[in-house]
Parts: C-alpha cells; structure tokens; sequence
C-alpha cells in the first residue's frame, strides 16, 4: 500500500484546523492530478461523503464536512 500522504506538506492561512489532510485541499493543489494511483487509496471503498464539496472518501479523517454514507 501507498505510504500515509496526509498532511499535505503546506501551510494553509485563513483555513480550518486540518484543513491540510482534506481531499478539496489536495485536488486544489494538483495532488489528485499527479498522484492518481496514491488518491485512489483514500476514496476506495467509500463510507463518508463531504457536504461541503461532495468528494468521498474511505474515512471522515479526509473530509471537511464528512456525514456516513
């Protein structure tokens, strides 16, 4: 398996706490893009969706507003 990715190594002003471990934050920053096989680890198997943004994840660890799915 992929090595943890989160944090994000990025300081993020004016942002919630953790901000930095959330997949709107790494899609903003090109991680998704350049690192399509390592994000695919956080969203398989999905249990949590984010009403913020709508993105899925396989925890609620990864969201900013994360409800079950």
């Amino acid at each position: 398996m992929t090595k943890e990715i989160f944090p994000l190594p990025i300081e993020l002003p004016d942002s919630h706490y953790g901000h930095e471990s959330h997949l709107c934050v790494a899609a903003a920053v090109g991680f998704v893009k350049n690192n399509t096989e390592a994000y695919k680890n956080y969203i398989r198997d999905p249990k949590h969706v984010c009403a913020e943004c709508g993105r899925a994840a396989n925890s609620a660890d990864y969201l900013c507003e994360p409800t079950e799915i």
